[in-house]
């Protein structure tokens, strides 16, 4: 007699959410890491603005040349802004997500834990009634050679 778990579906199941949980936390690490390469590469940017704006200030620069720089920086600093919100969006989308596979993961290593533990009994189970066939089996031929 093979063993049967009586809830192999319910654990497929569940198995299935931890993939499709696993499969949308690195969807999620993913899209936080570009944003994130986004920010970084933003900023640095922009400190490379400063530091550029500071030497043609010490060297002497037109007006017009300042105000374009100052230009350039408030629009870099509004998409540093922007990005940061989005940054955040994502972190924050990246921790639920990662909480859903934490979660999801415990719930199959229950069934995954139940099923070792039903499987332990069957084992268990199988050998009790095969040394107790033994046992049968060596009475019926003592028995016999005392008969």
């Amino acid at each position: 007699m093979s063993f049967d778990f009586a809830l192999q579906k319910v654990m497929n199941v569940k198995e299935q959410e931890q993939k499709n949980s696993q499969n949308q936390y690195t969807e999620a690490m993913n899209q936080f890491e570009q944003v994130a390469t986004e920010l970084y590469d933003l900023l640095k940017k922009k400190e490379e603005l400063e530091q550029t704006g500071r030497e043609k200030v010490t060297k002497g620069i037109s007006i017009y040349e300042l105000q374009s720089s100052q230009s350039q920086l408030l629009r870099l600093q509004q998409a540093i802004n922007e990005t940061q919100h989005t940054t955040q969006l994502a972190r924050e989308r990246m921790n639920r997500k990662q909480q859903d596979m934490v979660k999801h993961s415990i719930e199959f290593k229950k069934y995954e834990k139940m099923k070792q533990v039903k499987q332990e009994q069957f084992k268990e189970e199988q050998r009790r009634l095969e040394n107790a066939q033994m046992d049968d089996i060596a009475i019926q031929l003592f028995q016999k050679r005392w008969n």
